[in-house]
């Protein structure tokens, strides 16, 4: 956004023949290979924007197009007519070798199709201060891509690659909005969200379908499909009997949530576990499926929550819109979305058919930070009228400046200021006074300021995007729990580990994420779901994590011999905090293999013998007594020698004890070496981008040691590893 209204301004102020832009798209949403083919009298340039995520692995939205890139029958002069800028984004902590590593390969691969890039590659840090990757891209919008384009007018496409969903609101460089509000103003309003948490309006019949295709965009390229008996279709079933399409949320209610960290401990963890009962889509495909084969799910999976905003914000933002809006705020909206705005391809439509309270509730991301684009957008509504119009509309303008960086990060940033305290600071926003229409677009002409609208508003909020988070629960093993307990209910359950983010800023003002906040307030699926806001049904997707090739097969009988171990390939994980949530799923989905397979047979020699170990578990916390998660079990495991647990409590002791120095102390410093060289096990890694970062180099040098090649051949290793799902990193910031 930022860079499209900045080349337009470029345009209107230092280029003759003006900066085309043909809009704003993922890679996946455009024909990338045609465009080496076209015959253009000029050449054409392409500004990208590329993201890196998992391990330096390229977005979902670019997947597709990645692997057609790769093709080895491509022409090498591809792309001999095609110039290109690419503004790579990543995060330092991930490590030199993961750094915006998915933006270098595609410019590399580019380049080798004959593709010329006419600047450097701008590196995006998402842990640059004051602003992240925006700071970083001033720098190289400045200093590399506009005095080529000074020197050089060129045609443009755009095209932006994101490893999440693309920011919705956008950057207006005329008055041609991209939303017209229609509003039903009757003397029968129409009920909004119950706040007893029974009923929200995304349920009520009238708005429901409207709602469910606006949560549609919010599904990951890679979300399963299921059928209406919730039996998940496999990749074949859907290419044969079905369309490619977004699939509607699946509708899970909460039935356990509890805290798993102690009460007097500084961080609430909890863990939650979700019933799925049945999917939004009221037409879900009929495919029959085998739900003796087909697990619902598999271990190592994703869940995709969307959530929802608490009643107690919206009701403070909606007491900071104008008057004219705030008197509406109960109507019901018809909103007619433009699809060819010239601005953007990607500006997803909101509901077509709901209420401003509740498109606040369930759609629009009012916790989020605003960037400086919004604040730039936002000064235009500023009042000259208003005895601080001028200085308020002045002071966004500098907030979103370059030379502003440092005070934007300390007003937005490091104080957490989301939409609403936005609106209340800068309240000539919100100031109105009696005027016709003619008066208000000449208003707006003379710079008065213009009158912020509904259709206004849609333009500059952005929406909820969904957040991910690893399943802790084994599809296998809550089979055998539910056969068990002999439970026939239709659906099927998840688990998750969620850490509440809650705390004060600098200045003390307090802060909670939105979706680990809102998940905690979700009461359990009975009687006291009624003290929620968010009541006790979750709109959920979910697909494939970094865990997808976890080695499964069983040794042949009589292949271990007298040894603990049941299993072809040992497995070590190593995760710190919530990251124990995927290992814990692939430890439990291994025993329930062994269970199924053999039954529930403790072996009777296991103790002590570390070199028959099926399961290995390096798990990291600062306190045994406060956040050691899920500790009764790995106990059980531990007791019955299912599996090796080798702990790291980083404040039980006086020197820090992290899972990395744990890793290199245990077994005498042989611990690594012997589980991948000798007995061809497999690793995973879980948690915080540092301490995956962290393992990974002791990994590596441990191997290297050993190797001949030294840490050369430890890394070509873990390289073979990691194309055969031996060697995999889940890691976030």
């Amino acid at each position: 956004r930022r860079t499209i209204r900045l080349l337009h301004s470029l345009s209107h102020d230092t280029l003759s023949s003006g900066i085309h832009t043909r809009g704003r798209c993922a890679f996946d949403d455009i024909d990338f290979l045609s465009l080496g083919s076209q015959q253009q009298q000029q050449q054409q340039l392409l500004i990208l924007f590329v993201s890196t995520t998992g391990d330096a692995e390229q977005p979902s939205t670019i997947q597709n197009t990645w692997s057609k890139l790769l093709s080895k029958s491509l022409p090498h002069n591809l792309y001999s007519n095609v110039k290109f800028a690419l503004f790579a984004l990543g995060d330092r902590a991930y490590g030199p070798d993961a750094f915006c590593a998915a933006g270098r390969k595609l410019a590399a691969r580019l380049v080798q199709l004959g593709a010329r890039p006419v600047c450097a590659l701008g590196y995006g840090d998402d842990g640059s201060l004051n602003g992240g990757v925006f700071a970083d891209l001033d720098v190289w919008l400045e200093g590399e891509l506009f005095p080529m384009l000074r020197r050089d007018n060129t045609e443009l496409v755009v095209a932006e690659v994101s490893s999440g969903s693309i920011k919705q609101s956008i950057a207006v460089v005329d008055d041609n909005l991209p939303y017209k509000v229609t509003v039903n103003q009757s003397s029968t309003r129409s009920p909004t969200y119950n706040y007893n948490g029974k009923i929200q309006e995304w349920q009520q019949r009238e708005f429901s379908q409207h709602y469910c295709k606006y949560f549609q965009h919010g599904c990951p390229t890679t979300a399963y499909q299921y059928n209406d008996r919730l039996e998940r279709i496999t990749q074949q079933q859907s290419n044969s009997n079905i369309s490619n399409k977004n699939n509607a949320p699946l509708l899970g209610r909460v039935a356990v949530n509890e805290r798993i960290t102690a009460e007097d401990w500084m961080q609430n963890t909890r863990h939650i576990k979700i019933r799925i009962t049945q999917s939004m889509d009221k037409n879900p495909p009929t495919i029959p499926g085998d739900d003796c084969q087909i697990l619902p799910y598999q271990a190592g999976d994703v869940a995709t929550i969307l959530p929802s905003n608490p009643s107690i914000l919206v009701d403070r933002f909606i007491s900071v819109l104008p008057p004219s809006i705030r008197r509406v705020a109960n109507d019901i909206l018809h909103i007619q979305h433009t699809p060819n705005h010239a601005t953007t391809t990607m500006n997803h439509p909101w509901p077509t058919k709901c209420t401003l309270r509740g498109l606040l509730f369930h759609c629009a991301d009012l916790q989020s930070l605003p960037e400086r684009e919004d604040l730039f957008a936002l000064s235009r509504y500023c009042k000259m009228r208003h005895p601080e119009g001028k200085d308020q509309r002045n002071k966004l303008i500098s907030l979103s400046e370059t030379s502003g960086a440092a005070l934007y990060g300390d007003y937005i940033v490091r104080e957490k200021r989301n939409w609403a305290d936005l609106f209340y600071d800068f309240d000539s926003v919100r100031w109105e006074e009696e005027r016709s229409d003619d008066r208000n677009v000449a208003g707006h002409a003379n710079g008065e300021g213009r009158e912020l609208t509904i259709s206004d508003l849609l333009t500059l909020l952005p929406s909820i995007a969904p957040r991910h988070f690893s399943i802790a629960s084994s599809p296998s093993f809550s089979k055998i729990e539910s056969s068990t307990r002999n439970e026939n209910e239709a659906g099927f359950e998840i688990e998750l580990c969620v850490a509440v983010v809650e705390g004060a800023t600098p200045r003390g003002r307090p802060y909670l994420g939105c979706c680990s906040g809102y998940l905690a307030s979700i009461a359990r699926g009975d009687a006291v779901a009624a003290a929620s806001d968010a009541g006790d049904t979750v709109r959920l997707w979910i697909h494939p994590g970094s865990f997808s090739k976890l080695p499964l097969n069983l040794l042949n009988e009589g292949q271990g011999g007298v040894s603990s171990r049941y299993f072809e390939t040992p497995v070590m994980c190593v995760g710190a905090g919530t990251g124990v949530a995927p290992l814990r799923s692939l430890i439990l989905e291994r025993e329930a293999r062994r269970m199924s397979n053999i039954g529930d047979i403790s072996p009777s020699n296991g103790i002590g013998n570390t070199d028959d170990d099926d399961n290995i578990l390096v798990f990291g916390c600062r306190k045994r007594s406060k956040d050691y998660y899920y500790s009764t079990e790995w106990e059980k495991w531990t007791d019955s020698n299912r599996l090796r647990m080798i702990p790291a409590f980083s404040r039980d002791q006086k020197h820090k004890l992290y899972v990395q120095r744990a890793l290199r102390e245990t077994d005498d410093g042989e611990l690594i070496a012997r589980h991948l060289l000798e007995r061809g096990g497999a690793v995973y890694i879980a948690g915080g981008s540092k301490m995956a970062r962290a393992v990974k180099d002791e990994i590596v040098e441990a191997l290297g040691v050993r190797l001949d090649g030294g840490g050369k051949d430890a890394k070509r290793l873990l390289n073979k590893l990691k194309r055969k799902g031996l060697f995999s990193i889940e890691a976030w910031s």
